[in-house]
């Protein structure tokens, strides 16, 4: 994040976005998600985004944090339904995005057993808010395969 001037990046969607051999289909849907650093070693954070797209092994937001870097290890829950599990996540790719955002790609690493997780006031608003707003959402078995169909989740 030197001061040497980039060039703005366009947000990209689905009907521009480049042609890359994927191992899951992205799907193009906004669905919130909450994010919180994972490591004790870093700046200890939780927020509230929402999702450009997903897979069934990882996802993509945007946010104002400059903070997030390749390899960070976070705390996700992605809003899909009724069903939402907190995965140990981990930051695979960071880009500029327009108006000062910065676009982050990150790839589900595993389920975390949420009887250890900590409930915050952030985390307690977001479950809420995605158990109100699901009666008209994908539902979870069409926004995630089953356990062992990915090599990234449940390992």
């Amino acid at each position: 994040m030197g001061s040497s001037p980039t060039a703005p990046v366009q947000r990209i969607t689905p009907e521009i976005a480049p042609k890359k051999k994927r191992r899951e289909p992205r799907t193009y849907l906004a669905r919130p998600v909450y994010v919180r650093s994972a490591d004790p070693e870093n700046e200890q954070f939780e927020e509230v985004r929402t999702m450009r797209d997903f897979s069934a092994g990882g996802l993509y937001f945007f946010t104002e944090r400059a903070s997030y870097f390749v390899g960070m290890q976070l705390h996700v829950i992605p809003a899909f339904s009724a069903l939402n599990l907190e995965y140990l996540a981990e930051v695979v790719r960071v880009e500029r995005a327009p108006a000062g955002e910065f676009g982050v790609a990150v790839r589900l690493l595993r389920v975390r057993n949420d009887a250890a997780a900590p409930r915050t006031a952030a985390k307690s608003a977001f479950q809420s808010f995605a158990l109100a707003d699901s009666s008209d959402r994908v539902p979870p078995a069409a926004a995630a395969k089953p356990q062992g169909s990915n090599p990234h989740v449940g390992k």
